[in-house]
């Protein structure tokens, strides 16, 4: 029996092969079934064959590797979407020059919300400029984020 941590980087591993990036993996219980969530992404996004292309071939290596104990579980194979969260150096990295909300674990500037444009994202800080002034907040201290999404 592989375990969600030894099928971790398996399934990375299987993504990569497939030209896109593992944003995400989740294991987790949804009432009386478990589900393991794997989201993908790649520069200028993913498409629905690219989500069956790995979701075939994660789930024929889950198979083989007998992912947890041969229990009946759901795999779920998607892309992040337009209001993904934004987690790491390169999630802020990727949208620098965007809009973006970031809520707080402790305020910064008296405020635990901040808005504004991402101006850098390095060395685990991220700089925003907040319209009038601009902040430097730990990625650590970073609960959430989400790219600020306008329509013209």
């Amino acid at each position: 029996m592989a375990s969600f941590d030894q099928v971790k980087p398996l399934i990375e591993s299987k993504t990569e092969e497939f030209g896109v990036e593992l944003f995400d993996v989740r294991f987790f219980g949804a009432g009386p079934r478990s589900i393991l969530r794997i989201t993908i992404d790649r520069p200028g996004g993913v498409s629905i064959s690219d989500c069956e292309r790995v979701s075939g071939a994660v789930g024929a290596m889950l198979d083989e590797e007998n992912f947890f104990d041969g229990k009946r579980y759901t795999l779920e194979v998607s892309s992040p979407g337009i209001d993904r969260p934004l987690k790491t150096e390169r999630d802020f990295k990727r949208i620098a020059g965007r809009d973006v909300t970031v809520h707080l674990d402790a305020a910064i500037n008296g405020k635990k919300c901040l808005r504004g444009k991402i101006l850098d994202c390095a060395d685990g800080i991220l700089t925003i400029d907040t319209g009038k002034d601009s902040a430097s907040v730990p990625l650590a201290a970073i609960l959430s984020g989400k790219e600020d999404i306008r329509f013209k």
